[in-house]
């Protein structure tokens, strides 16, 4: 098994981030925007951009456990960082570049969904509030007498008053 396989699967992955990247970007936006419906359909596409980034990885792993085990080297994780170890001097350094740069999409991910998840905590809050604010809880609303123990009716008032 050649390392361009592994090499390609590195750079693909690092690609897909980006675009993920990307779609994190236009769902900040739908989020400020409150555009509920385009939101929707972002994540549907998010969603299956996520499915085809894992079906990148578990290629990367396959062909990495492949090039340990033609090698006698049996490392059951099959990271790039036991790759490097066995690699040949010339691919070494092409493959740590693209794992920084793999590792740097990925935090710039984290860093803008991190974001986009408070944007939309901060929104729910805002939700609740007012929620709260239209139906007030129904315990406080409720009228007592004065002069009444415990809320309990006071003897001769009534909820209703008939001389009124």
């Amino acid at each position: 098994m050649s390392v361009k396989v592994i090499f390609e699967s590195m750079a693909l992955l690092i690609q897909q981030h980006k675009e993920l990247h990307q779609l994190s970007l236009k769902k900040t936006d739908l989020i400020k925007r409150n555009d509920i419906h385009q939101l929707h359909s972002l994540l549907k596409e998010e969603s299956t951009l996520i499915r085809k980034m894992e079906e990148t990885e578990r290629a990367r792993h396959k062909a990495t456990l492949r090039y340990l085990e033609e090698r006698d080297n049996n490392c059951p994780e099959g990271t790039v960082s036991e790759l490097v170890k066995y690699l040949p001097e010339g691919y070494r350094n092409p493959l740590v570049k693209l794992q920084e740069n793999l590792l740097l999409e990925m935090t710039r991910l984290r860093e803008r969904e991190a974001m986009n998840r408070m944007l939309l905590e901060d929104s729910l809050h805002f939700v609740q509030m007012t929620m709260d604010m239209i139906q007030p809880d129904p315990e406080a609303v409720h009228y007592t007498h004065p002069e009444s123990k415990g809320g309990e009716n006071v003897k001769g008032y009534s909820v209703f008053d008939s001389k009124a």
